[in-house]
């Protein structure tokens, strides 16, 4: 198993390209939605990229795998973050807003690139040698799968928007 700071430089380098992605060309979009998320996909990459560098260079000072309460590391409420994303993207919407068919091949990279690196700190999790390798890249794991929800929640009210708003209302006719 490679050491700590090997495996920070790696995931280091996958989040600067998933970061560089969300902010390139192939990101623009007219559509408002999808251009917030793939906007706070890219803070949140920045926000990611910060916490890989921490556990690096604390990796490096002491020659060990720092705990996950001793770093600057916190969940983000996903469905809050969310709504924030729906409402920001939705307040200035008009009625005649065109569609972009372009965003779909920017939503398939940009969860097989998510994919990837669940992929990876899955792996890290299985192979992790102690307790607090697990939780840090648990951790790690986790912010990663809660990124590809927000991709999947997005691009599915995009691709059908009656039967997102039909599922997450089931709930008033279901109690």
């Amino acid at each position: 198993m490679a050491d700590v700071c090997e495996l920070m430089m790696k995931a280091i380098a996958m989040a600067e390209e998933r970061q560089a992605f969300y902010q390139s060309d192939a990101c623009e979009t007219a559509n408002a939605l999808a251009a917030k998320t793939f906007e706070s996909l890219a803070s949140w990459e920045g926000e990611h990229i910060e916490l890989l560098r921490s556990v690096y260079d604390t990796a490096e000072a002491t020659n060990s795998c720092p705990m996950l309460g001793g770093l600057d590391a916190t969940q983000r409420d996903m469905m809050a973050a969310c709504e924030t994303i729906f409402a920001d993207a939705t307040a200035g919407l008009s009625d005649d807003v065109e569609e972009d068919t372009s965003v779909g091949g920017a939503y398939a990279e940009a969860m097989r690139m998510e994919r990837d690196a669940i992929k990876f700190f899955t792996g890290l999790v299985d192979e992790a040698q102690n307790e607090i390798e697990s939780e840090l890249y648990g951790f790690m794991l986790n912010q990663e799968r809660d990124k590809l929800n927000l991709l999947a929640t997005t691009e599915e009210y995009l691709n059908d928007t009656a039967y997102w708003n039909f599922k997450n209302e089931m709930w008033i006719v279901t109690g």
